[in-house]
């Protein structure tokens, strides 16, 4: 990836996927070459600092059973009464503004064991909020959007690629509406990427990648 640009990555074997996220996340060495941010191998990295350089948001996130900013800002401690800037900029890029705005306390709402109190678009949408809000200078995202309509998608999309702006993004995902707001989709297949190019071309050019998108 170049610095900042935004990718969409479509990875229609879901073992790879989650291979391909756990070296990304430290996690897994890989099997061959080798990860490097700025040129510099992520394993010559304090494990710290290099994931606080690249986040991995994962799929399926874990919420604990406090209040909506405590979820917010898990890493500050107290999270305070008010919504910052920051918070109320990462929820509207996630889509979840009306999500709060129809809590019985906003962000003071507690949301319950794992999410407990939320719907499934509402966990997903918070979880995403939270790691836009991270904002961290390297963001991986795996198929944030599978719980929420079309209409959301297209608003997250949009969302995510104007909060991100100058920031480096790499979204794993089949989403037409999250794949069509990237600057570039790459299509990794067998280990090895086959196709690569902006969302409309694809669709125009390989009919492996419009299977797997409008599936």
């Amino acid at each position: 990836l170049a610095p900042g640009e935004h990718l969409g990555l479509v990875v229609p074997e879901p073992v790879a996927a989650a291979e391909l996220l756990a070296c990304l996340a430290g996690d897994l060495a890989p099997a061959h070459g080798t990860i490097c941010l700025d040129g510099v191998p992520l394993t010559a990295l304090d494990r710290a600092e290099a994931r606080g350089a690249v986040l991995v948001a994962p799929h399926q996130a874990y919420l604990f059973d406090g209040t909506v900013l405590d979820n917010l800002r898990p890493d500050e401690g107290e999270a305070g009464e008010a919504a910052t800037s920051a918070d109320t900029e990462a929820l509207h890029a996630a889509a979840a503004t009306d999500l709060v705005d129809g809590l019985p306390h906003g962000t003071a709402t507690r949301v319950g064991e794992r999410g407990a109190f939320l719907s499934g678009g509402q966990r997903q949408r918070l979880a995403l909020a939270r790691a836009l809000r991270a904002a961290p200078p390297v963001l991986v995202l795996h198929d944030p959007t599978t719980a929420v309509d079309a209409v959301t998608q297209t608003r997250i999309a949009r969302g995510i690629r104007t909060l991100r702006a100058g920031r480096t993004t790499l979204v794993l995902t089949s989403s037409p509406a999250l794949l069509g707001a990237c600057d570039r989709v790459a299509v990794l297949r067998e280990g090895r990427v086959t196709a690569s190019g902006p969302h409309t071309a694809l669709l125009a050019t390989d009919s492996f990648y419009g299977k797997v998108v409008s599936a």
